[in-house]
């Protein structure tokens, strides 16, 4: 009976110690995932702020080239209609000239 119980105990106290070492080595393994996921969490925050101030003075540079291209627009517009006039003129002398013209004799 002496020897069932000392086996008994002896096998209760290594698994204690087993048990706990094990337990102890799992948390500690969780204590630094848990870590380096906090930290991989902040520095992906970090990195999404700063693409979000990139991409707000991305939009800020669209915007402005937006308005020069509504300018540039307008005055090509401005200059076009400015042609059209020009080539009416054009036209018209060239009326008055072919009717001058075809009044002269052709030999």
């Amino acid at each position: 009976m002496d020897v069932f119980f000392w086996a008994a105990l002896g096998f209760l106290i290594a698994s204690i110690v087993i048990g706990t070492s094990y337990v102890g080595t799992r948390a500690w393994r969780t204590w630094k995932a848990c870590v380096s996921l906090a930290l991989v969490g902040a520095a992906g925050s970090e990195m999404l702020e700063l693409k979000g101030t990139a991409a707000a003075a991305k939009a800020e540079r669209v915007s402005a080239g937006a308005e020069q291209l509504t300018l540039a627009l307008a005055s090509l517009e401005r200059a076009t209609a400015r042609a059209r006039v020009l080539a009416g003129a054009v036209d018209e002398a060239l009326d008055v000239v072919r009717s001058v013209t075809s009044l002269i004799p052709k030999k």
